[in-house]
């Protein structure tokens, strides 16, 4: 049983090392594919411009908040990283130095870009889901606007950022919290005299609401996103139109095939009843490595 309690929090340890690097990688090779994606929803952002829609000013609400969660993670980061330097300052190099915080600023940039662009295209769903009861454009417009977001939101998904949010934004913040509750909180080596207990735990709480956050705007997003066919249907109630009528139930059957998911990579599901099952998981490896360690 130790062994296997070694092995993995060492594999927690590595994918927290290994998950920086396929963070930066990634992103550099799927630039072209994000450059695209922007370009797409720059475009419909520009429709909604000249739509005269109501609520576009909201973006600015979406904006405080992100930049706020953006300062805070560069905090953090600058934080811990300095604290963790100074502990080991008689081991590192220059090199090193420039290494550890050029790794940590990425995946947190990373992070944040991600976060800050599906936030973007919620809202954009949102709006256009406001709109269609409104009567005031042309039904088809909306409607090819929101099939375009949900084609961008599908490629951020799968293939810009599919491999990084599972590997780096779920499974190294989780490992990294299980490897600091166990090594650092619980169990450290030398816990009376550590001066480093409140950086850990801030890097705990920081890691832990990152994931919280990525698995809350999944949730929320795939409700917005499924909410079309509730809008639709409120809708098609109003509607008198014979034409437009037909082209709102030829949507809806379509929408009733393809009920949306908020998946990463095409395999792993984010939404809040997935989060509780890996806190589950998460919680009782740490209640049997605890329990093991009092009994030995």
């Amino acid at each position: 049983m130790a062994e296997l309690t070694s092995l993995i929090l060492l594999s927690c340890y590595e994918l927290t090392v290994i998950g920086k690097f396929i963070c930066k990688i990634w992103r550099m090779f799927f630039d072209n594919s994000l450059s695209t994606v922007l370009t797409t929803l720059e475009s419909v952002h520009e429709k909604l411009i000249r739509l005269n829609v109501d609520g576009l000013n909201k973006i600015k609400n979406i904006n405080w908040i992100s930049i706020s969660i953006i300062i805070v993670n560069i905090m953090v980061i600058l934080i811990t990283t300095t604290i963790w330097m100074i502990m080991h300052k008689h081991i590192l190099q220059i090199k090193d130095v420039v290494i550890i915080v050029v790794l940590n600023t990425c995946q947190c940039f990373c992070f944040c870009e991600y976060i800050l662009l599906i936030s973007y295209m919620k809202w954009m769903i949102y709006i256009i889901n406001e709109q269609i009861p409104e009567r005031k454009s042309c039904l088809s417009t909306f409607r090819d606007m929101y099939l375009e977001v949900i084609e961008c939101l599908h490629q951020v998904n799968r293939s810009i950022y599919g491999v990084p949010a599972i590997v780096v934004f779920i499974g190294a913040n989780v490992a990294e919290i299980i490897f600091t509750i166990y090594g650092d909180l619980l169990f450290p080596r030398d816990y009376i005299n550590d001066p480093y207990f409140l950086a850990s735990f801030i890097a705990l709480l920081m890691r832990t609401v990152n994931v919280i956050v990525l698995y809350t705007i999944g949730d929320a997003t795939e409700k917005e996103v499924n909410q079309m066919s509730l809008v639709l249907h409120r809708r098609s109630l109003i509607e008198k139109n014979p034409r437009i009528k037909r082209q709102i139930k030829f949507f809806l059957l379509r929408r009733l095939h393809e009920h949306y998911h908020f998946e990463l990579y095409g395999m792993c599901h984010v939404n809040i009843r997935q989060l509780f099952s890996l806190s589950n998981i998460a919680i009782g490896y740490l209640v049997i490595q605890v329990l093991f360690k009092l009994n030995k």
